[in-house]
């Protein structure tokens, strides 16, 4: 039977397949079957018939809009999941013939509100589980407890219960009738506590929630969630907590990820610190008085209406995050998946790296940059998902995220910087987007998971390496869009088949090298070059199409692949010359020839002569490299530019020839073209207009002859040691070498020089390294200065520059460490063109409005720079200069990275309106102390384009800094806290954010780490606790302010610094507010005064003078470890006078006062011993070593290859030294009171050649094997009696060893004994003693009293 979508069989309604609101099921079907009307998902009212029986499983199940339905009073059974997820029924009420239900009958009817059982006798598991709503239960007297087990978990509002005999039972609440001493039966009892199944509670608090609910209703009558009850629930959505609620304790809802709203039915409990840490995607907080609180990410709740608990939570939700306006400066946070608050938009550099709990981060829609090394080292970041707006991918940021699967580039980002994606080896899947323009170098380095990319059409650049060994690659197809190529972007990859249709001018070499299964390549019309060793290596390369136009073809493109093979066996036909290094003789090259490739004849000792026919156009770098026995060469239709190495180590060439048999006239030779050209005499350089750096280095037959031509003013640039090693080069006394007006070299040049009007550049490196030179006017016909050309002239105290505006090089004046002023009419200037010029103080810049990296970096001395025509600044480019004292940046539109870091004297700066600060520009500016920004100007972060840009930790260290003034008011904070306060304005809190990101602060008040490298730091006022190694080994601190408000300073603090240094110096005590940081350079007796509130952690640790302390006051606190290592400690006297002795390793078994059982503790703490008070280990890296009292013996092993060790002191206790104790102790030179030791182990001074001096045991009876091994500083050494023989090797190669006192009882002397005692001359043996073989080997000795070997 079908009726409407009914389908009906046998009395049993097998499914229903309508889509109306409400139904009537026949009469007649006495049975709803498995699933029949499951998932109907409109179905609002179903009308059942009288026949009805039987209810099967799943009948109704995710009937989601169900709300009522009427079970008729014959039915007799429900079957599992029958109205599972149907979130909209209120009530059921079941007729008595109901025995029982199936599991999950009911489970996630969140709107059930009455539920009747009567005659239920047995409830299926999970029956009514989350029926959140479920208030009124009436049930059998009969029901059988024991099926009550996580039944009612979750129905926090069940309280009224009936049962079928009519009695009433009604409970405030489920907590209270578990925790109270309410009459109730035990069934209701039982129901109860399954109610609370879902969370352990110990009386009214809740210790644990057991389930991950998205929903929670925390019942009435709990009053205290206890520590981390909630911790890491990820599927939790909403919190509704009941009116007792009095406190919620530490960790209760840390990293509840997906938390967006907590409802507050009473009053604001107790908040203890971190309950909300993490809980980055909450949105909602609803306070008892009805209000919305809404949380909009970083955003601070602020107005007179919003309750301290509203913002106590929001700051808790960002507590593992280091904000610094909407940069998110460091993630502080442990946990596997995080939320990155909304309305950050620079995620900064290191923010995540290194984190090894990550496996998901999620971004907000308001990010725009990821910073360098953002996630770098992330190794089990799996998934993260851009932002639409993201714009910037920085370098390294993904670098070493083993796990990370696939990306997809946002349309915004147009460049992935250098490694972004580095050794991301499980990287599968990549959407580049469709705007990127730039891939930068090892960008997809080594991801090996990678198998397919797609380049988009507005792609420009490929980096060197970007996919270098990408194992799984296939293809690669590069469109004519595509102008540069780096060296080895492709390289040992797994490519099979290529296509370029790019220029190829400019590109890397090794594009596709050693990609042993590229099997094609294909040059697309319009490539016209051919790049170095394009795909050199590849051993399955066969298939090549070149494009008719190509123009050259770079070194050895095809090398060691059998296209080129085939090539040669085919007999080198074509209009590309690719290979001739097995030709001999004189070589003819065919008329169709047009391209010679680079390195065609490269290392070819049998070619003699070769003729390029007209055809020949190109001819590539190092074509004929290397081939010594070539002489002449006829080419007849040369462009006049000669590519870098052409003719390179041709020793025996005398000239390259024209047509008509004269020298080739060149326009441009390249690097190294003519390089080691021994034998060349003929060259015609009268219309060249560039050599290259070493171009006819070494022609030392070239000179000026008749066949010798010379250019006449039109030459622009030499390069470096051009002509170096010729003829060309005459010297005259202490004059410059000059060619055509430039000046080549100035080695001979003194004193003073004034270079002659006429000259017109200074080749690269022309005086370099002239310690000679004092002085310099140039003249002005100059127009260049080359690259380094005066280089390291450290005697160089003066130069004239000329009026006229000429052109500075990279590193043009480097390291003149005599030049204190430059005035320089410049529009050019290069990179370090005066770094570490250090006594450089004054320099006047006109004309070049970009002063380029590093330009005085390391200038310690430079006090002023006038530069009027700049507006941009490079990176590092007054970098460590110290003694700036001030700078006009009125004018500056851009300030690179590190441009001003380490201008330690720049006390104030004023800034224009949109100038762009870029990170770590002004870092460890460290007396920083006034920011000015003009009335227009706002402040944003990012590349905005109005206001003030500033970068990520742009001001970072510039810890003096203590007044910013904007739009005509000043701000002055008074504590750290103020700069966080809603006091200030944000634009002037992103630059007091700034200045102290170098600290991570906790609470406001809590100094937990430092990331500076900074001279000086004043730690802000407010800061109360300097945790433990904050500065720990920043070793150029020199110079550190603590305020006031610091009450407490952790372990070591400050060690390894030079403020420490100097402090010590200045006292062996070192006290900071009442507080003893250092006293481990004290001797004798020590007093600590009753000022002092805290002894330190570490504080007389590794103290070897010290030797007694005293306490004046019993509030001194002592923190742990505060004696460590204090080895030579025998005395304290306590606060009341008590004089407690430390006599050794027994003092830890002695009932002591808590100061003194700490004294011994910590100085004891180094030495690790058995029960039998055997010395098992010893930590600590002590140079003097003094081992306390009560030790018997030295385990094997306990100081091998101990490097700082120096001396011993042994104790009277001790009997036994172990195998191989201070093997390998290099630097130890005595050993002290060793008269009670009997036994010393084989090897236990082996190689330790520093040792001098032992006083030997006079208990001794037994010596080991190899015990003093090449202790070859040691001297003499007396063996006592009790010693009854020498084992093999004992003193072997002891090279000083003068005199040895043998023992009248020595029976043996065993195997190379003293085996090269070069110095042994005299011993006394007994007659009757065995002497082994070799046992004086190399000695010369001669045995007193015996036989003589």
């Amino acid at each position: 039977m079908r009726t409407e979508g009914i389908q009906i069989q046998n009395g049993i309604l097998i499914s229903y397949t309508g889509r109306e609101e409400a139904l009537t099921i026949p009469e007649g079907v006495h049975t709803i079957g498995e699933g029949a009307l499951k998932g109907c998902a409109s179905l609002k009212k179903v009308i059942l018939p009288q026949s009805l029986r039987r209810i099967l499983g799943g009948a109704f199940k995710g009937c989601r809009k169900l709300e009522a339905v009427e079970i008729p009073p014959a039915v007799c059974e429900i079957g599992a999941y029958a109205f599972h997820r149907c979130h909209a029924l209120e009530a059921i009420f079941l007729p008595p013939g109901v025995e029982a239900l199936g599991d999950c009958a009911f489970l996630y009817c969140d709107s059930l509100e009455e539920v009747s059982i009567p005659g239920v006798r047995r409830l299926g598991n999970q029956c009514f589980v989350n029926d959140v709503k479920l208030k009124k239960l009436t049930l059998s007297q009969e029901l059988d407890e024991n099926s009550i087990c996580d039944v009612f978990t979750g129905c926090g509002l069940l309280a009224d219960f009936t049962f079928a005999d009519g009695r009433h039972f009604e409970i405030p609440n489920p907590v209270e009738a578990v925790a109270g001493k309410l009459p109730l039966p035990g069934l209701i009892r039982k129901i109860v506590a399954d109610v609370l199944r879902m969370m352990e509670l110990d009386g009214k608090t809740m210790v644990q929630f057991l389930t991950n609910l998205k929903q929670v209703e925390i019942p009435e009558g709990v009053e205290k969630i206890g520590k981390s009850a909630f911790f890491d629930k990820r599927g939790v959505l909403s919190v509704k907590l009941p009116g007792s609620l009095r406190e919620i304790e530490s960790r209760a809802f840390r990293n509840c990820i997906s938390l967006e709203t907590v409802i507050f039915e009473g009053a604001g409990p107790v908040l203890h610190e971190d309950a909300f840490k993490n809980c980055t995607s909450l949105k909602y907080i609803l306070t008892s008085d009805g209000i919305r609180h809404e949380l909009r990410g970083i955003a601070r709740p602020s107005g007179p209406q919003v309750p301290e608990l509203v913002k106590n939570i929001h700051r808790q939700v960002l507590g593992n995050f280091q904000i610094s306006g909407t940069l998110l400066l460091k993630y502080l946070g442990a946990e596997s998946r995080v939320a990155v608050p909304e309305g950050i938009t620079v995620i900064g550099e290191e923010a995540f790296a290194g984190n090894e709990t990550i496996d998901r981060v999620i971004l907000p829609d308001s990010l725009l940059e990821i910073g360098s090394g953002a996630f770098r080292d992330c190794a089990l970041l799996q998934s993260i998902a851009f932002p639409p707006g993201l714009r910037r991918i920085g370098e390294e940021a993904f670098e070493n995220c083993v796990k990370l699967l696939r990306i997809a580039l946002p349309p915004k980002v147009t460049r992935l910087e250098q490694s972004a994606f580095k050794r991301c080896r499980a990287l599968k899947e990549i959407d580049l987007g469709e705007n990127l323009v730039q891939i930068q170098e090892q960008a997809f380095y080594q991801c090996r998971a990678l198998e397919r990319i797609s380049f988009p059409e507005s792609l420009a650049s490929v980096g060197e390496l970007a996919f270098f060994r990408c194992s799984s690659l296939r293809k690669v197809t590069l469109s004519a869009n595509v102008a540069f190529v780096g060296s080895l972007a492709f390289a040992e990859s797994g490519v099979e088949r290529v296509q370029l249709g790019a220029d190829g001018q400019g590109c890397g070499s090794g594009i596709f090298s050693d990609c042993t299964g590229l099997k094609r390549l294909v040059l697309k019309e319009g490539v016209r070059h051919i790049p170095d060793k394009l795909a050199a290596g590849c051993t399955a390369l066969e298939q090549i199409t070149c494009p008719a136009s190509l123009a050259s073809a770079g070194v050895s493109p095809w090398e060691k692949t059998p296209f080129l093979e085939n090539w040669i066996q085919a007999g080198r036909k074509g209009e590309i010359f690719w290979d001739g290094r097995n030709l001999e003789g004189e070589v003819w090259l065919s008329e169709e020839v047009r391209i010679l490739a680079g390195g065609a004849f490269y290392g070819n000792r049998l070619l003699t002569a070769v003729h390029l026919p007209e055809s020949v156009r190109w001819a590539g770098p190092r074509a004929f490299a290397a081939c010594d026995g070539l002489r002449r060469v006829s080419w007849y239709s040369v462009t006049g530019r000669l590519e870098a190495g052409v003719f390179a180590g041709c020793s025996e060439l005398v000239s390259v020839e024209d047509e008509k048999g004269r020298p080739v006239v060149w326009k441009a030779v390249g690097e190294r073209a003519f390089y080691r050209c021994g034998s060349l005499r003929e060259v015609c350089l009268e219309q060249v207009e560039s050599i290259g750096r070493e171009a006819f280095r070494g022609c030392v037959s070239l000179r000026r002859n008749p066949g010798f031509a010379v250019s006449s003013g039109i030459l622009r640039r030499v390069g470096e040691c051009a002509f170096e090693d010729t003829g060309l080069i005459t010297r005259s006394g202490s004059d410059p070498a000059v060619y055509d007006n430039i000046v080549l070299s100035g080695a001979g040049c003194h004193g003073e020089l004034i270079l002659p009007q006429g000259v017109r550049g200074i080749a690269p490196y022309a005086f370099s390294g002239n310690g000679e030179l004092t002085k310099v006017v140039l003249p002005e016909s100059l127009d260049w200065i080359g690259e380094g050309a005066f280089w390291g002239c450290g005697g160089l105290r003066e130069i004239c520059f000329p009026e006229s505006v000429c052109e500075i090089g990279d590193r043009a004046f480097e390291k003149c460490r005599s030049l204190s002023r430059v005035r320089i009419s410049a529009e050019s200037l290069g990179t370090a063109a005066f770094a570490f010029c250090t006594s450089l103080t004054q320099a006047v810049l006109s004309g070049a409005s970009l002063l380029p990296g590093r330009l005085f970096e390391g200038c310690f001395s430079l006090r002023e720079c006038v530069c009027e025509n700049a507006v941009q600044i490079q990176e590092y480019c007054f970098s460590g200069c110290a003694g700036l004292s001030g700078f006009d940046f009125s004018r500056i539109a851009r300030i690179a990275e590190y441009a001003f870091a380490g201008c330690d004297n720049l006390k104030r700066a004023v800034f224009g309106d949109g100038v762009h600060i870029l990170p770590h520009a002004f870092e460890d500016c460290g007396r920083l102390e006034e920011i000015c920004l003009e009335e227009s100007a706002g402040i944003c972060l990012g590349e905005e384009p109005t206001g003030i840009c500033l970068g990520e930790y742009a001001f970072s260290g510039c810890t003096f800094l203590g007044r910013v003034l904007f739009r005509g008011e000043e701000w002055e904070p008074d504590t750290y806290g103020d700069i966080l306060s809603d006091k200030i304005p944000e634009k002037v809190r992103l630059i007091f954010h700034s200045a102290f990101s170098c600290f991570t602060v906790e609470g406001e008040s809590i100094l937990r780490g430092y990331r500076g490298a900074g001279r000086i730091v004043k730690i802000p006022e407010g800061i109360r606790r300097i945790e433990a190694e904050v500065f720990r080994d920043i070793l150029m601190l020199e110079e550190i302010i603590i305020p006031g408000s610091v009450e407490y300073i952790g372990a070591r603090a400050f060690h390894g610094t030079a403020w420490m240094e100097r402090q010590r110096k200045r006292s062996p005590f070192v006290t900071v507010n009442h507080m003893l940081l250092d006293a481990s350079c004290c001797r004798g007796e020590v007093v600590v005064p009753e000022e002092i509130k805290m002894v330190c952690g570490w504080a007389f640790a590794n103290g070897m003078e010290i030797e007694k302390v005293r306490f004046l006051s019993g509030k001194t606190r002592v923190e742990e470890y505060a004696f460590r290592n204090c080895i030579y400690l025998r005395e304290m006297i306590l606060p009341d006078g008590t004089a407690v002795e430390l006599t050794g390793i027994a003092d830890r078994e002695r009932e002591l006062p808590a100061l003194a059982m700490q004294a011994v503790t910590d100085s004891m703490n180094c030495f690790k011993t058995d029960r039998d008070h055997v010395l098992a280990e010893c930590t600590g890296n002590i140079s003097r070593l003094r081992i306390p009292e009560g030790i018997t013996a030295i385990a094997p092993g306990v100081f091998q290859d101990g490097n700082l060790l120096t001396e011993v002191t042994l104790p009277g206790s001790l009997r036994s030294i172990g195998n191989r104790a201070f093997s390998g102790c290099k630097w130890l030179r005595e050993v002290h009171q060793a008269q009670n030791v009997e036994e010393i182990g084989s090897m236990a001074f082996f190689n330790c050649g520093a040792l001098v001096r032992m006083e030997c045991p006079e208990k001794l009876n037994r010596l080991g094997a190899r015990a003093f091994e090449n202790c070859v500083s040691l001297e003499e050494i007396l063996i006592p009696e009790g010693v009854e023989e020498i084992p093999e090797r004992a003193f072997y190669r002891c090279h000083s060893l003068k005199r040895v006192d043998l023992p009248a009882g020595i029976k043996r002397i065993g195997r190379e004994a003293f085996a090269f005692c070069r110095e042994l001359s005299r011993i006394r043996v007994g007659a009757e003693v065995q002497i082994e073989e070799g046992a004086f080997l190399g000695c010369g000795v001669a045995l007193q009293g015996g036989r003589a070997e």
